[in-house]
């Protein structure tokens, strides 16, 4: 009997308009956005990644700087366990790629195209990792300031449009 009062109250919630909150379903483990920022010669710097799992799917722009420049790069990966394995990636030639993304490539460049990756991204103490050993990742000896923290947004920093459509496509499956 104690059922017809809960049906009558969602009945009568119902139709004031009132609605049950629905549980919010568990973000996938890499999904988001992870940025860390630094001063270098009086100027902010930001490296990130703007990444969209969908199930063991993972796409992925990124940013970052070295050599007194910034690297822009697009990434397509595969989560298993924990871990995600970047298959293949594209952008601007620096440490993690030889390959211009197709569409964004100089006229006179080397390589333009997906080019394959060792890249594997984990994640310790919620923050993000990325390896290219062939060793099992692990968070032994990681202190609270390593790694790039998630974030809300990326405020100024974030991609470009026609990344951000890219990404869209890509976590879609038409990359």
């Amino acid at each position: 009997m104690i059922r017809f009062p809960v049906v009558v109250m969602g009945v009568l919630a119902a139709a004031i308009g009132v609605s049950a909150p629905i549980p919010a379903s568990t973000p996938a483990p890499f999904d988001g956005a992870w940025m860390s920022c630094e001063t270098y010669r009086g100027a902010e710097i930001c490296s990130y990644k703007l990444l969209a799992q969908r199930g063991n799917r993972l796409c992925g722009v990124q940013r970052y700087f070295a050599t007194n420049a910034y690297y822009e790069q697009r990434l397509v990966g595969t989560v298993t366990g924990g871990v995600a394995q970047i298959d293949k990636i594209c952008g601007d030639p620096g440490s993690d790629t030889d390959s211009y993304c197709p569409g964004r490539a100089p006229q006179d460049a080397a390589k333009v195209g997906w080019a394959p990756s060792k890249e594997r991204l984990f994640q310790c103490r919620g923050r993000l990792f990325s390896t290219s050993s062939d060793a099992p990742p692990s968070c032994r000896g990681v202190t609270r300031d390593m790694g790039i923290p998630r974030v809300r947004s990326l405020g100024g920093q974030g991609p470009q449009p026609e990344d951000r459509t890219w990404l869209a496509a890509c976590a879609a499956g038409r990359e």
